[in-house]
C-alpha cells in the first residue's frame, strides 16, 4: 500500500501533538518516561507506523533527519536524494 501525501501529513502531525503531550506530562510529574505508561503509548504509536512503514523511514525522519532539517540522504534505486521535506520522505517511502 502507497501512502499518500495526506496520510503521510496526518502521522507526523500525530506524532507532533503525542510528544507535545508527553512532553507536557512529564513535566506535569504526571507520566515517568521510563514507565510502562509511556512506553505503551509510544510502542503503539511505532507498531502503527510500521503497518505503512515497515522499513522505518518515518522514525528516521523524524528523530535522526530532525524532520528534515538535516537534510540527510537515502538511496532511492540508483538515485540518492536529500531528504528535507515530506514529499521527499513519501517518494523514498513508496520507492
Amino acid at each position: 500500500m502507497k501512502l499518500t501525501e495526506k496520510q503521510l501529513e496526518m502521522i507526523i502531525a500525530t506524532y507532533e501533538r503525542l510528544d507535545s503531550a508527553t512532553d507536557a506530562a512529564e513535566k506535569a510529574g504526571c507520566l515517568c518516561v521510563d514507565g510502562p505508561l509511556h512506553e505503551a503509548i509510544w510502542d503503539r504509536f511505532e507498531c502503527v507506523i510500521a503497518l505503512f512503514d515497515p522499513h522505518e523511514w518515518i522514525p528516521w525522519y523524524i528523530h535522526e533527519n530532525d524532520m528534515g532539517k538535516n537534510a540527510l540522504e537515502a538511496e532511492i534505486g540508483s538515485r540518492i536524494i536529500k531528504v528535507k521535506s515530506i514529499k521527499d520522505l513519501l517518494k523514498v517511502i513508496n520507492a
